[in-house]
């Protein structure tokens, strides 16, 4: 995407430059960088990155038109061995079919401190790589030499890149502290960015400067009417004057993003600085919108070779299908044999794509191929079967979440395929084997996605019919001396049934028994496991076990925690505040049954007290209770998170509630000697 300021330029000259001084200088690396064994403002930083400063620009050149420019450097101490993995950098570069961003001067050094003399290590090129990372993004890969706890690392590059679309984002925030972090952007006035900052750190410098510049240009002079045309014969030169804006935005001594549980990616939530180019607007030319609008990509998806027209061809797949559908009457028989038939048949290669890489036909013989590939696959033979399918764009919850006020498809990496069954919306994802038809995997369960159809967009919220739930019934009997023993069964569904029968299946029964026991001194003597393969039920497992570990008997008294398994040991909501929402993914569920036989001679000193607690409009709710019936205790448990998002005005009350359920599951049984 070439941008030329009138579409005839011969030749054109910028006069203005960023005369700003660089907060670093490539190379100039201090002893006492070097030097430095930990972090003052925090000690706990596996490394720190002691400044990170980019530049962008848009410029001109006679032979391309305008172009981006985008210099970085970045340098980062290490502090501790956990910090070694930042001595890996990669660097993405975009692509769409003959274009693609390029990378200049590139360089990548290590600063060790030998004998109080600084020694450097450069980066030759067989430690720079190039793989496929997307459709249209590939990544150079940079592994820095002879690194260790105290070395300086530094990289600095440059990318040129003709798609004006694709200005550079720029976070401030890292998942280690940063002590400098700059950026600056020089963009003329023609083109007019939408800019929004995201996350919580303040910006200790914010500067905006409209500097005046002046193009010289080479056009054909008109010969009637307004602006230039085609028809123009004459050349003449003529002088454009212009503003030109230059950006600066500083943050200092940035803390390190820590990553609290039940959120998407970081990347939604960390500082950073976004840009959308909104549209376009030359000297005596109309606005050129930019930004577009969903029905464009609607119908530039639905016209796609690789998309829409993906679904709609591929006659091969017709007979397939009427082989596998064969005898059957039912829209849902016919949908439950595709997505088994492509389940079974092509094996998800682990990448997300938004489009066909080649052809289906390629995908069904070589029997694998990415999240499009499959699902798309999927939606091409429903639509063979005369059952309405239509792709679904998706970013899924790695990858973050979508602003449906910006209409631009790198916001998408995957698609998935949604259709009718008895009058209701069902999505369809194929690629994971363990997933009942109709449930999609829990990446998927993102916001809201994109429905591609000839009719237009829609949107359509990525939710699931399941929930989360683990049932745990125990029948136990407690000796005088503490051991227990007796029989844990575990009855999962949903995600829940979906985590245990992949990890079940993945290796031998003997070493998930193992993972199962974990760090206990528990003896299992027998297990019985049912339904492994049959994913539209509950997994189930039950255990014959000896405990040694979970009781105390000192003198004439047995203190005994009534939860041999499913506790809520520590609050997963530690700090005080949070800025960003509590999301779950689906409703979750945990009930815990046990009878307890309490030796004989032995009466309840002690018991925890029944109790109840619910959130508004019963978002979350904990039930505990215990009942004796003669020698036997009954503790009943049931959590339940109702709904999948916490916004952050509900955090402190989930925080309070999670609070009050683990001190509740921390009381002890005493028992005593009559």
């Amino acid at each position: 995407m070439k941008s030329q300021i009138l579409g005839l330029l011969l030749c054109l000259t910028v006069t203005c430059t960023i005369a700003q001084k660089s907060p670093i200088k490539f190379g100039e690396v201090s002893l006492e960088d070097l030097k430095m064994t930990r972090f003052e403002k925090d000690s706990s930083a596996a490394a720190v990155v002691l400044c990170d400063f980019g530049e962008s620009s848009i410029d001109y050149t006679q032979n391309t038109g305008f172009a981006l420019n985008f210099q970085r450097t970045t340098r980062i101490k290490i502090l501790k061995k956990d910090g070694l993995e930042w001595a890996d950098f990669e660097i993405p570069l975009y692509e769409d079919g003959a274009s693609d961003e390029t990378i200049s001067g590139l360089k990548a050094v290590t600063y060790n401190l030998e004998n109080g003399k600084i020694v450097e290590s450069k980066a030759k090129s067989d430690g720079f790589f190039k793989e496929k990372f997307s459709d249209n993004v590939n990544l150079i890969k940079v592994a820095l030499p002879n690194v260790k706890v105290g070395s300086v690392i530094e990289i600095t590059y440059k990318i040129n890149s003709d798609f004006l679309m694709n200005f550079w984002d720029w976070e401030f925030q890292e998942t280690i502290p940063v002590v400098w972090s700059e950026y600056r952007a020089s963009i003329p006035e023609f083109f007019n960015y939408d800019k929004y900052l995201q996350g919580y750190i303040p910006l200790d410098v914010v500067e905006n400067k409209m500097m005046p510049s002046s193009i010289s240009i080479t056009t054909k002079e008109r010969t009637g009417g307004g602006g230039w045309t085609a028809s123009q014969t004459n050349f003449s030169t003529d002088k454009i004057e212009f503003n030109e804006n230059r950006f600066r935005w500083v943050a200092k001594n940035v803390p390190a993003f820590k990553a609290e549980p039940f959120i998407t990616t970081y990347k939604d939530y960390v500082s950073k600085l976004n840009f959308e180019l909104a549209y376009i607007k030359y000297p005596n030319q109309p606005v050129e919108p930019v930004l577009g609008s969903w029905e464009e990509i609607n119908k530039k998806y639905v016209e796609s070779e690789n998309f829409g027209k993906a679904v709609t061809g591929n006659g091969f797949l017709k007979k397939i299908v009427e082989e596998i559908t064969s005898g059957m009457t039912s829209s849902e028989q016919k949908i439950n044999a595709i997505c088994n038939y492509v389940k079974q048949n092509v094996a998800w290669d682990q990448t997300s794509r938004k489009s066909v890489d080649g052809s289906l036909k390629k995908v069904v013989d070589e029997k694998k191929g990415s999240s499009a590939e499959i699902n798309l696959l999927v939606a091409s033979m429903l639509e063979k079967a005369e059952i309405t399918a239509r792709p679904v764009l998706i970013s899924t919850r790695d990858h973050g979440f979508i602003r449906e006020t910006v209409p631009v498809t790198s916001q998408f990496n995957y698609v998935i395929c949604l259709t009718e069954v008895n009058g209701k919306q069902v999505l369809l994802d194929a690629t994971d084997k363990l997933l009942p038809i109709g449930i999609l995997p829990e990446r998927c369960l993102n916001g809201n996605g994109l429905v591609i159809s000839k009719q237009g967009p829609t949107w359509i919220k990525l939710a699931t019919p399941l929930r989360t739930k683990s049932y745990l019934t125990a029948e136990l009997a407690c000796g005088a001396d503490g051991i227990i023993k007796g029989k844990v069964s575990l009855d999962r569904s949903g995600y829940s049934a979906h985590r245990s029968r992949k990890n079940y299946l993945s290796k031998a029964e003997s070493d998930y028994i193992k993972d199962f026991i974990g760090s206990h001194s528990w003896e299992i003597s027998k297990s019985e496991f049912k339904n492994a393969k049959e994913i539209d039920q509950s997994f189930k497992e039950t255990h014959e076990l000896t405990i040694n570990d979970h009781a105390t008997a000192s003198g004439d008294v047995i203190y005994l925690n009534p939860f041999i398994t499913m506790q809520e040991v520590e609050n997963p909501f530690k700090s005080e505040k949070r800025e960003y929402p509590v999301d779950f993914g689906s409703p979750q569920e945990k009930m815990y049954l046990s009878k307890i036989v309490i030796p004989q001679g032995y009466t309840p000193d002690e018991l925890p007290k029944p109790q109840i607690f619910v959130l508004p409009e019963n978002s979350a709710k904990y039930v505990f209770n215990v009942v004796v019936m003669g020698e036997v205790i009954n503790i009943t448990s049931h959590l339940q998170i109702n709904k999948s998002l916490f916004v952050q005005d509900e955090y402190p009350d989930l925080r309070e509630f999670y609070a009050r359920v683990v001190a509740k599951q921390a009381e002890q049984i005493v028992l005593k000697k009559k």
